[in-house]
């Protein structure tokens, strides 16, 4: 329990710490909404850039907007980040809401193709060390961890979309669905190359830390112990050497869900994806405050969030977390 309680007392510092920099980091952007907005449309008359600077509350002092911000955090729920400049009248809740469920589609998805291919690789090579596919996977795991995503992203975009023509190379859905099954059906067509980027990506770190684990857990005694009393390998690799093995990734899980969330923001621009990583980017283009801090805001607490069940589970699953 002390375990836990500290890492809920860390995660509550981080959230304090994270939301005071999601309200000044875009304020140190360059110009603000109404600038963009001027630049976009020669010969704006001044006076409709005051309007638009007092309507959005920029001419307001930088204490005032912060009392703002966190009024809106802490005395509503869902907390309130206002009207967005860039999607008028729409609030920056409900644009973040709308695109969230797409982002999470994604990042399961990824999660669970890569964690699937990392074990079974990492698994074959532990249990043959030495041999040319040890070193092929581990050399591919290499090559994905230093890849670029969205260099990933167009080379299947040129690949299967261009040459090939068997996938959709943009968007979320096509625009003729024409019934419920047909517009899921389109939605998980869409999703087979971000989904297969995101998961290459996350394949690299995920394979090497499974790998140097599966290792170590095979020269365990307790996995000598359970060949010793004659019980089968299968037995072994999935009573004892996948639960333990397994405890990195686990213990990882916070880091996980923040590396693929700031990989999707590539993937998500690449593809035309209709995610929260592509409002982002729109968000800081037009320098729409409001976005950005309800978008960014959502993800911290994902992370945090994530970090912290990670932990949980993690006392669960290891003994000794729980006898220390």
């Amino acid at each position: 329990m002390r375990f836990i309680f500290r890492q809920i007392i860390k995660s509550v510092v981080a959230f304090f710490v994270v939301i005071n920099l999601i309200f000044f980091l875009p304020r140190l952007i360059p110009g603000n909404a109404a600038d963009v907005l001027a630049a976009g449309y020669s010969g704006v008359p001044q006076q409709v850039v005051k309007s638009i600077i007092e309507r959005l509350g920029l001419g307001k002092p930088l204490w005032v907007q912060y009392s703002i911000y966190m009024q809106g955090i802490f005395t509503q729920w869902p907390p309130y980040f206002g009207i967005s400049s860039t999607f008028f009248p729409y609030t920056a809740n409900y644009l973040v809401w709308i695109r969230l469920p797409f982002t999470l589609a994604l990042m399961a998805a990824a999660f669970v193709l890569s964690t699937i291919v990392s074990y079974v690789l990492a698994m074959f090579s532990a249990v043959r060390r030495g041999g040319k596919f040890e070193f092929g996977s581990m050399y591919l795991s290499i090559i994905f961890w230093a890849l670029p995503p969205f260099w990933m992203g167009i080379l299947l975009i040129w690949l299967f979309g261009v040459i090939l023509h068997w996938l959709p190379v943009g968007g979320t859905s096509a625009f003729t669905s024409t019934s419920a099954l047909a517009y899921y059906e389109s939605v998980g067509i869409h999703l087979i190359l971000p989904v297969v980027t995101l998961a290459a990506a996350t394949f690299g770190f995920q394979y090497l830390v499974l790998r140097g684990t599966y290792q170590e857990v095979l020269k365990s005694d307790f996995v000598l112990a359970a060949k010793a009393r004659g019980l089968r390998d299968r037995l072994i690799s999935t009573g004892y050497v996948m639960r333990n093995s397994m405890l990195p990734l686990i213990s990882l899980l916070g880091y996980t869900v923040s590396f693929m969330l700031s990989t999707a923001v590539f993937v998500e621009f690449v593809f035309g994806y209709n995610g929260i990583g592509d409002l982002l980017v729109d968000g800081i283009l037009q320098r729409d405050y409001s976005i950005l801090e309800a978008g960014f805001f959502y993800v911290a607490v994902l992370v945090i969030i994530f970090s912290v069940v990670g932990d949980v589970l993690l006392v669960r699953l290891d003994p000794r977390l729980r006898g220390s």
